[in-house]
């Protein structure tokens, strides 16, 4: 069985074509025209897991952490990512999201894994939030300045080898850490 953490090559951001910016966030979009209803999109939250894409953007041994405006998380830090569309690859997802979050030029170095999160909030009402996110790791040059996106508030590049407390991520940039030296990147 192919290892799809090894096989997945570096996918340079131009790879990956447009994507209209429709989402359930953009409250200048008519609501015929908005990626999924609000009113539907809350019954699905209310009944499934959502499949999502995180991405951990790395530069310079330090990961980029974004502080979030809106549930689920809110004031937290956290990854750069979000749905997945239907008839996108996951890599393109993966790219899309962050580019749009974190303003940057990104390549992506693999996957770090899949994991099941489940959040007491949520943007969309009174129901917790469940998210399968298959993560994946992405380079940003040397110097890059994030231009983050009007869902975050502000944003830090973390150091890969300090705790954040934050289970999640702790178990991510332990997993990075390991890539890295795989790669010969430490």
């Amino acid at each position: 069985m192919v290892n799809p953490a090894k096989s997945l090559g570096p996918v340079p951001s131009e790879d990956t074509g447009t994507f209209p910016v429709l989402d359930w966030r953009d409250g200048d979009v008519p609501e015929d025209e908005a990626w999924v209803p609000e009113q539907l999109y809350r019954a699905a939250l209310e009944r499934l897991p959502v499949v999502c894409v995180d991405t951990l953007i790395v530069r310079d041994g330090a990961a980029l952490l974004t502080r979030r405006r809106q549930e689920p998380q809110a004031g937290a830090l956290w990854l750069q990512g979000g749905r997945m569309r239907k008839a996108e690859q996951l890599a393109q997802a993966a790219l899309r999201t962050a580019e749009q979050e974190s303003g940057l030029r990104l390549e992506l170095h693999g996957l770090l894994g899949t994991f099941s999160t489940v959040f007491e909030a949520s943007a969309h009402g009174d129901t917790t939030t469940h998210t399968v996110n298959v993560t994946f790791l992405a380079f940003a040059e040397h110097g890059a300045r994030p231009r983050i996106d009007a869902t975050h508030e502000d944003y830090v590049w973390w150091p890969l080898r300090d705790p954040t407390g934050n289970t999640y991520l702790d178990q991510l940039f332990a997993l990075a850490i390991q890539r890295l030296q795989e790669a010969g990147r430490s």
